[in-house]
């Protein structure tokens, strides 16, 4: 009973604040039309409803609560995702369906992409037991990869005879260094257009690559996000230098490994 008075108590403060202020700016507006070969009453009509569409957009920002429930916005819960409501084993079920749908058709487009469709209109209809899909960050690193492919593609001419000419340590050596300023998938990829690659030498692109991991501070996107949270531990900042000397053993250590085991 109380809540009820107080929603309507809280309407009816709107209503007439809302009003107020719409006759003082009418009153405005019409003054400054007066004299002009417009027709006041549709000035008025169009004033009336651009100004109730402002008060409802800016009450939507602000004040939701004060607002009538048909007028409301729906509520997000910032904190949705971190709940622990136990899952549904249904829930469960079809996602596993859809991963192994998905494993077992990567390389068929035409069955790949509805099942992924298919997987977006099903998390949307379960929405009350899924976090929310964030689809940025997948689409991001979909975009890359297909430039990657894209413009990749046509380094072939100077990539073979610089490639060809390395021996496996040189090779090793030279994939761990260009990783920390390059995405390791750039590297691993420019070597495939390499034709009668041994597997040895594959071995020497994909172990620097990894190994020269602990040397990236700007190859990738995570980098930059991990330097924002650490910055504050380290006088807002931190050096590229330092980290690259506190990697260097480490990776020395996972290079002659790599190498010889």
């Amino acid at each position: 009973m109380l809540n009820t008075l107080i929603n309507d108590c809280a309407e009816q403060y709107w209503k007439e604040t809302a009003q107020s202020i719409s006759k003082r700016m009418e009153a405005r507006v019409m003054a400054d039309l007066k004299g002009k070969e417009i027709d006041p009453a549709q000035v008025r009509r169009a004033f009336e409803e651009r100004n109730r569409e402002i008060q409802l957009r800016r009450m939507r920002r602000s004040l939701p609560g004060l607002l009538p429930r048909e007028e409301r916005p729906p509520f997000i819960d910032p904190d949705w995702d971190r709940r622990d409501d136990p899952v549904p084993a249904w829930v469960t079920l079809v996602h596993i369906a859809f991963m192994g749908w998905t494993i077992i058709n990567a390389h068929y487009p035409a069955f790949f992409i509805p099942g992924i469709l298919f997987f977006l209109g099903f998390a949307q209809v379960s929405a009350p037991y899924q976090n929310r899909i964030d689809l940025k960050p997948p689409l991001l690193v979909g975009f890359f990869l297909g430039g990657l492919v894209i413009h990749g593609g046509l380094q072939g001419w100077w990539i073979e005879p610089v490639l060809s000419n390395l021996s496996k340590i040189p090779l090793m050596l030279g994939a761990t260094v260009l990783t920390a300023f390059n995405d390791n998938a750039a590297i691993t990829f420019l070597s495939t257009l390499v034709p009668d690659f041994s597997d040895g030498m594959k071995y020497s692109v994909v172990a620097g690559a990894v190994v020269g991991g602990g040397l990236t501070v700007i190859a990738n996107a995570p980098n930059p996000a991990g330097l924002s949270i650490l910055k504050s531990h380290f006088d807002e900042e931190v050096s590229p230098g330092g980290i690259l000397l506190a990697a260097a053993l480490p990776t020395i250590i996972m290079w002659l490994i790599f190498l010889f085991l």
